[in-house]
């Protein structure tokens, strides 16, 4: 009650609310009566079947009291007929005041005692027992699912009825045999028919835009996992819900972070930095699915990918050198339209890693092993500007590259390691 009177609310004081309703076709806005956006889209379905089988029957209705008025005098028929119209109108009243349940429950009652009224008032031969098999599906079209016993019930009151109807016809007699019984069987059945297609139909429509909605809803999902972790962490996850660590011998680690981050922090505002920050590493993102790297993290200035993590990939040390190349063109094209100059160091590692994903929530893919922390002293041993590479990673890349040998430089942790810088 209160989240739907909250939402009439916002919709009268927002004028593009009232807009938009008043481009909104007025039978889409009488289906969609009653729906709020806390509703699931099964809610929302069932609650949009329910509106229409309300107002097929309020037609239903309408079309059978032009008929009695203009065939017969006898006002008890074609008054039945239009007190039955409003009886079914009354459940997009109930729609929209948020009573679901009360809706459900009085549009499948009203259609099981309409029955019962014309089979007294026109007899068996006038076919409208046929509506009784209308009646016993509409509960499971339109009832939500908190209140599936109740369909079950209803469903099963028409059924029997229909069973008792069919063997006591012989009995139920027309109290106002006015109508030729020919003509009452072709319009009850037809009609019925033509409601029984256009709910059907109507929900078929609704399945078929909700799937799309979730394919569209899990492809966002898709996309944001693979945003965050690798194609085969994604697999295990959703095959078994957990990952086991993994071995990789032939990773190139990419390392970089900028010189003089420290001072720059304390000389601009926070939102600066970080909006210059998401500008560099959204750049970076792109060049590294452009040269089929994958990001692993970013920490503060740093920036961690690697290359190798998939078995196919035998050149990871070449594709790690290239996506720095592209990087640090990057920058410098950039330092010469911006206020603020990003120099930047890089470092590049090859060896072995264990690879995985840490924690039960808010899931973080990260490696570990040595080969880490040498990828990290390579970059902190190198200079602004250049490409500084391991031994390792020259042995890979020397027939690739042109290599500038530094000899052994002191690397904190590690001692005297050969470095090379990529020309």
């Amino acid at each position: 009650m209160y989240k739907t009177t909250k939402l009439s609310t916002e919709n009268k004081k927002n004028p593009m609310n009232d807009n938009k309703k008043s481009e909104t076709p007025i039978f889409q806005r009488m289906v969609d009566i009653g729906t709020i956006k806390e509703f699931s889209i099964t809610e929302i379905r069932y609650l949009r079947v329910t509106n229409i089988a309300s107002i097929l029957g309020a037609i239903f209705m309408v079309i059978w009291m032009i008929i009695a008025i203009l065939l017969t005098n006898a006002s008890i028929i074609y008054g039945s007929n239009g007190f039955m119209g409003l009886m079914f109108l009354l459940v997009l009243l109930f729609n929209g005041k948020g009573w679901r349940v009360l809706a459900s429950m009085w549009l499948n009652i009203s259609s099981y005692i309409g029955v019962l009224l014309f089979l007294y008032l026109l007899g068996y031969s006038s076919g409208v027992a046929v509506i009784y098999f209308l009646i016993i599906i509409m509960p499971y079209m339109t009832f939500p699912r908190k209140a599936r016993k109740s369909a079950h019930g209803i469903s099963l009151l028409a059924c029997l009825t229909l069973i008792v109807t069919v063997l006591l016809q012989s009995k139920i007699n027309a109290h106002y045999d006015i109508l030729d019984p020919y003509l009452l069987q072709v319009v009850n059945i037809s009609i019925t028919g033509f409601i029984s297609l256009t709910l059907v139909w109507s929900l078929s429509v609704m399945i078929d835009r909700s799937e799309e909605s979730l394919m569209a809803e899990q492809k966002k999902s898709d996309d944001l996992l693979h945003n965050i972790l690798p194609a085969n962490i994604i697999k295990d996850l959703k095959e078994s819900g957990k990952t086991i660590p993994k071995r990789h011998k032939n990773v190139t680690i990419l390392f970089t972070d900028f010189e003089g981050f420290t001072e720059l922090v304390a000389s601009i505002p926070a939102i600066t930095l970080v909006n210059e920050l998401n500008d560099i590493f959204g750049r970076f993102d792109e060049i590294m699915e452009e040269t089929e790297v994958e990001k692993i993290e970013t920490i503060g200035d740093a920036y961690m990918a690697a290359c190798g993590l998939e078995e196919k990939v035998t050149n990871h040390a070449v594709k790690c050198i290239r996506a720095a190349q592209k990087m640090l063109t990057f920058l410098e094209e950039r330092n010469k339209s911006h206020e603020i100059i990003w120099r930047m160091r890089v470092g590049i590692h090859s060896g072995t890693i264990v690879a995985g994903v840490v924690g039960k929530k808010k899931f973080a893919y990260d490696l570990f092993g040595d080969t880490i922390n040498t990828a990290s002293r390579i970059e902190s041993a190198g200079e602004a500007d250049k490409i500084n590479i391991s031994s390792s990673t020259y042995e890979l890349v020397k027939n690739d590259f042109a290599c500038l040998s530094r000899g052994k430089i002191f690397a904190k942790g590690k001692g005297e390691l050969d470095m090379y810088f990529v020309k």
